[in-house]
């Protein structure tokens, strides 16, 4: 991985070793096409690529990270990452130290009364869903942003120190929209209701892993341990789509980024995804974005 660029009294650390990992916010940036590191309890943290893909292990899961998605680990989930690629894989992961994301949760739910009154209160852990999230509004625009300035070499130490609040606040909305989607679940018992929720992720996650091989719905439900009828009713209640829906928009969103950001041409683009053969693949993008994979990626070069 990249080499230690720790300053001790950065308010940021940048590529800390292991025991510095949880004594100030950090960024781990690496490089590499062979890396291991297993059973690590790290602090809570986001796991993101900027290419390639890596393979983050708990014993609730095996989730692929790629260009596509970013992961949230909570605080103390040991966890092992394995990189093993013929090319270079980059990964951008952000580490926050304890009761930092949880102080800026407290604040920005908390009245000015009794903020008053208890400025210094300690927060109770905020716990997430462990769950791959495909990129969004909220966090992913943090991630690039941090990442292209810290490659252009101009991200400061207290720049960095602002983006670690602005990317704890966007957390928060991370936090509230999975609970939104628990609150979908089919079920009276609120543990009855979170366990389904987490059951009905690994599915998901699962699906989000493996899109470009054969995923079959029993698949999906096997990691979720539940029926295939099952899981195909509360993915339905949950997100509001199949998960043959799911897996097919899955695929022509890496179908995009694979247009934009590499020179595979559409045959290539549409093995790398999963489709048995390219015309296949050129007809269902075009009945979806309304032109061609050709056409599109033409369309991206004009720009």
């Amino acid at each position: 991985m990249a080499a230690n660029l720790t300053r001790s009294e950065s308010r940021v650390l940048i590529n800390p070793t292991g025991p510095q990992i949880g004594a100030a916010n950090a960024i781990i940036w690496g490089r590499a096409r062979q890396y291991h590191v297993a059973e690590f309890p790290g602090p809570l943290s986001i796991k993101s690529v900027v290419t390639g893909s890596g393979i983050w292990e708990t014993a609730e899961a095996e989730r692929v990270v790629d260009t596509g998605s970013y992961l949230v680990l909570n605080a103390g989930q040991p966890y092992s990452i394995t990189i093993d690629a013929r090319e270079i894989v980059e990964t951008f992961c952000l580490f926050f130290r304890p009761g930092f994301v949880e102080d800026v949760n407290r604040v920005e739910s908390g009245t000015a009364e009794l903020l008053l009154d208890e400025p210094t209160s300690v927060s109770m852990s905020l716990q997430f869903f462990e769950t791959l999230h495909a990129h969004d509004r909220a966090v992913s625009p943090l991630l690039r942003e941090m990442y292209a300035r810290m490659k252009a070499k101009c991200a400061t130490d207290a720049w960095l120190e602002d983006r670690f609040f602005d990317m704890a606040k966007a957390l928060r909305k991370v936090h509230g929209r999975t609970q939104l989607q628990a609150r979908r679940v089919p079920a009276k018992k609120m543990s009855t209701r979170t366990e389904l929720y987490r059951r009905l992720l690994r599915g998901k996650d699962y699906m989000d892993s493996f899109f470009a091989g054969e995923v079959q719905l029993r698949d999906a439900a096997g990691a979720a341990c539940v029926s295939p009828y099952h899981f195909h009713r509360l993915f339905h209640e949950v997100f509001r789509e199949t998960p043959n829906q799911y897996l097919q928009r899955r695929r022509l969103t890496q179908a995009r980024e694979l247009l934009k950001s590499s020179d595979l041409d559409v045959t290539e683009i549409s093995l790398e995804i999963g489709f048995e053969s390219s015309t296949s693949f050129s007809a269902l993008f075009r009945r979806s974005l309304g032109c061609s994979p050709r056409e599109y990626r033409a369309r991206l070069r004009k720009k």
